[in-house]
């Protein structure tokens, strides 16, 4: 019966590591590699609208670029850390859970654990 459970448990792993790297190839190629490039650069055309639209004297419209370009890094960092986490996540989250399902659960509460617990007698204990 252990060796069933076990090939089970085996077989089960085989597969969620088969859709984690189905999951992981895939994902990874819709969120890195086909993108358009322009698209998350300060070269966008989102960017260039809002950067023309700066006016006022030159340290005005520097300062005005200088914030739409910290604005647009920080939205970059943001949006590629969640691509990562679509990409990673459900694989981790499995793999967790079948870690979690594959463990022996253990018998008892805790009150059993701690009333199991061997106590060394008073007569044992060293004392200085």
């Amino acid at each position: 019966m252990a060796a069933q459970t076990m090939n089970g448990r085996m077989l089960l792993k085989w597969i969620a590591l088969a859709a984690c790297v189905i999951w992981i190839a895939v994902t990874f190629y819709q969120e890195f590699l086909d993108v358009d490039p322009d698209q998350y650069g300060f070269r966008s055309s989102e960017v260039e609208s809002r950067m023309k639209a700066c006016g006022g004297s030159f340290q005005q419209r520097y300062d005005c670029k200088e914030a739409i370009i910290i604005a647009k890094g920080h939205d970059s960092f943001l949006l590629w850390v969640e691509k990562s986490a679509l990409v990673l996540g459900p694989p981790l989250i499995l793999a967790f859970l079948l870690n979690r399902t594959g463990r022996g659960r253990p018998s008892g509460t805790l009150q059993d654990h701690i009333a199991r617990r061997p106590t060394t007698p008073l007569s044992k204990r060293r004392v200085r």
